[in-house]
């Protein structure tokens, strides 16, 4: 009996032992075999990686492929700029376009529903006389022409400076529309009296109206209408030719307190303190000072716009260089002893420009 116990004990311990010699025979085969890293995905990678590899390979031949752009037809006037600043690491080029005045109205009597019939004689005449180049070429038919040059350049971006149309119409907005939709760079588009104006009576929508429609182009938000680009900032002055209102103050003091030079981009020019040439070259082109000053008819700055103006033309200021148009005609000066200010001629005359942002 005694024996019989003593048999089931060892058996019993013998199983146990058994038990433990297997488990720990697993662990050790579970060790000696390596584990694999776990592979941490990034947000970066989940949004570029490849749906299979067959996208892959397309994307590749996609991106290896140089796009090819049409050069222009039109011999343009070109005028450079070039703009030192300090702390960038390589050159920028930005290619600038105002007062085209566009008319694409002349022809169109009244089944559009823009032009009364009775003002189509101002707005032919504008056709006829403003909105054509010294060769013949009219503003209608030159903005392809434009957006070829940009598009064929290697530009940065793009600065529409304002009066890319004579008036604001539905034909207007379409045409200069199309040209934007075919960019392949960024673009700024400042407006100005023009291109938010309804004039001759030849259209039958508000101002409010109109710039309902400007928003159908590329969303006109006059309250953000800078670039960061990274070691500086390009802010532009939307509707300059009308005093600048408060909100529209704070947004340009907001952008001038980060402490980054600006180009500043602008319809109407400011006062030169330092050089009278733009005095006469105003009186000789315009018959009237055509610039926000204290001597200007139309563009006398009320206290608002003043404090924008003092930003300008403090000692201290973080503006690199300004560049406007609306004068129609071409101008290089200084503003102040350290501030520049380039006017460019009208593109309705050829004249495009190109600033050249370099390290300093």
């Amino acid at each position: 009996m005694k024996n019989s116990k003593i048999r089931k004990i060892i058996v019993v311990l013998a199983g146990i032992l058994l038990v433990v010699i297997l488990a720990g025979i697993m662990i050790v085969i579970h060790k000696s075999k390596p584990e694999e890293p776990k592979e941490e995905i990034t947000f970066e990678e989940i949004s570029q990686a490849p749906e299979s590899s067959e996208s892959t390979e397309e994307t590749t031949e996609e991106s290896t492929e140089e796009v090819s752009y049409p050069a222009p037809e039109y011999d343009f006037i070109t005028e450079e700029v070039t703009v030192p600043i300090k702390g960038l690491d390589r050159e920028y080029t930005l290619v600038w376009v105002s007062d085209l005045h566009l008319v694409s109205d002349h022809e169109a009597g009244d089944e559009n529903g823009d032009v009364r019939p009775e003002y189509l004689d101002a707005i032919r005449k504008r056709y006829e006389e403003l909105a054509v180049t010294e060769d013949g070429v009219h503003a209608e038919d030159l903005w392809p022409e434009i957006i070829k040059f940009i598009n064929y350049g290697d530009y940065d971006g793009a600065i529409f400076g304002g009066d890319m149309m004579d008036y604001c119409s539905n034909s207007n907005i379409r045409i200069i529309k199309e040209g934007l939709d075919q960019l392949h760079i960024p673009y700024m588009y400042v407006r100005a009296d023009h291109d938010y104006g309804v004039y001759y009576g030849g259209v039958f929508f508000t101002e409010t109206e109109s710039r309902a429609l400007h928003k159908t182009i590329d969303g006109d938000e006059m309250s953000h209408k800078f670039w960061d680009m990274g070691d500086f900032i390009v802010l532009g002055i939307d509707n300059s030719t009308k005093d600048m209102p408060e909100y529209y103050y704070n947004m340009v003091a907001d952008v001038y307190s980060r402490g980054k030079p600006v180009i500043m981009a602008t319809h109407v020019p400011y006062e030169s303190k330092v050089d009278d040439s733009l005095a006469q070259l105003s009186m000789q082109v315009r018959n009237q000072i055509y610039y926000w000053s204290a001597d200007s008819e139309h563009y006398k700055p009320n206290d608002i716009t003043q404090k924008y103006l003092n930003l300008l033309y403090s000692e201290d200021t973080i503006v690199e260089q300004v560049l406007a148009g609306h004068l129609h005609a071409s101008w290089d000066g200084m503003m102040t002893q350290q501030l520049p200010e380039h006017i460019f001629g009208p593109a309705f005359q050829g004249h495009i420009g190109i600033i050249h942002v370099v390290p300093k």
